[in-house]
């Protein structure tokens, strides 16, 4: 019997790509090819919980969710999967489409790390405490301190249109809608 067979997968990852080690945070996603702008590298999926749940969860599996709507995420609970290692990074190569599709904002090189900017995913959920971490990606543009809030920061709508979580993505709409309108 195959991995795939003998392991439920919930989660599909570009072949691609591959699980390293980094340097600075543990295992981290690669590019093993070349890898063009607009290209498919993850579509996440697991169980879905709300956020209160995740918050509960052992450390493991704790921060391998990744949020779907502001009280709701996808994780896979079961073990985790080759999606669970996309790290942040403040100058991503990588942005998310829709819910649950991770692709490539810009060509990636062999060997070079594909991250996300957390900001694209993450929301604050009242009655939770807060979510944030010390940024290690040491671009040029890192923020220093990577938050549940970082999506209100107009910059980084600008940058990152088209490649919010939907939801994030509809709040950043409508709040261009109404400052238009004005």
């Amino acid at each position: 019997m195959s991995e795939v067979n003998s392991k439920k997968m919930f989660s599909w990852i570009n072949p691609k790509l591959e699980v390293r080690d980094t340097d600075e945070c543990g295992m981290g996603v690669f590019a093993n090819e070349i890898i063009n702008k607009g290209e498919k590298l993850a579509v996440f999926g697991g169980y879905i919980l709300n956020i209160r749940e995740l918050s509960n969860l052992s450390d493991e599996f704790s921060d391998s969710g990744i949020q779907i709507s502001e009280d709701l995420s996808i994780i896979s609970l079961n073990h985790l999967e080759d999606t669970d290692f996309f790290n942040h990074s403040c100058d991503p190569n990588a942005g998310i489409n829709g819910q649950i599709f991770l692709v490539s904002i810009r060509d990636i090189s062999v060997d070079e790390e594909v991250t996300f900017d957390y900001a694209m995913c993450l929301h604050e959920c009242p009655g939770i405490p807060e979510y944030k971490f010390e940024c290690k990606c040491k671009s040029s543009h890192c923020r220093g301190l990577v938050t549940e809030n970082d999506w209100k920061i107009i910059d980084l709508q600008k940058k990152y249109d088209g490649y919010f979580q939907y939801f994030l993505q509809e709040k950043i709409n409508n709040i261009k809608n109404k400052n238009d309108l004005s």
